[in-house]
Formats: C-alpha cells, structure tokens, sequence
C-alpha cells in the first residue's frame, strides 16, 4: 500500500532570523570572518539555509536561490531575516520559499 505525503506549508508569510550559511559549511565551529569566507566560497555550488538560534535550519528555496544563489551573495556568513512560506517535508527538512531577504539589525 502507497502512501502519499503532502508537505505541511505555513499559512501565512514567516519571518525566521538567523545566520545565512552554505548547507556544506553548515555549523563547523567556524566563526567570524572564517565562517563568512566559507559561506561565500561555497554558495555559488550548492543550498543554502538560515542557521537559527534555536537550532533551525531552513533552506532557502524559490527565486532568491536562483542562478546559483545570486542574489544571497551579498548576506553571506551574516545573520538575515527571511520572509517567505515555510514548508516541512515528510523526511522533516524545513525549507523557505523566500520573498524578502534583508540584513538583521
């Protein structure tokens, strides 16, 4: 018997704060102008997500994502604020469909 999965979507726009890091350099205890340095080098080659305080990830997904994560460039390695629809698929990664990106003050 098949069973089918719909993923679970946020109702409304969500905001999530959080450092903005390459997933393959994700949290390796490096920090600062190293941790940025790696973010930047490897953006251009795969996901990337917002790293929570409270330990969340969220993938980043939809048009900022695009062309290589083009438009992501500039908030490397610094902690943003993304506006987009949230979605948890059935193996639990989180994901947002981004549509504001800003710098966190």
């Amino acid at each position: 018997m098949a069973v089918a999965f719909a993923p679970t979507v946020s109702a409304k726009p969500t905001t999530v704060k959080g450092e903005l890091i390459d997933t393959a350099c994700g949290k390796d205890g490096k920090t600062g102008a190293e941790l940025e340095k790696c973010a930047r080098s490897c953006a251009g080659r795969g996901p990337v997500a917002v790293y929570t305080a409270d330990g969340g990830v969220y993938v980043v997904t939809g048009g900022y994502s695009e062309n290589k994560n083009a438009k992501l460039m500039d908030f490397m390695g610094k902690t943003v604020e993304v506006t987009g629809e949230v979605t948890k698929d059935k193996d639990g990664k989180t994901s947002i469909d981004a549509a504001k990106v800003m710098a966190s003050k």
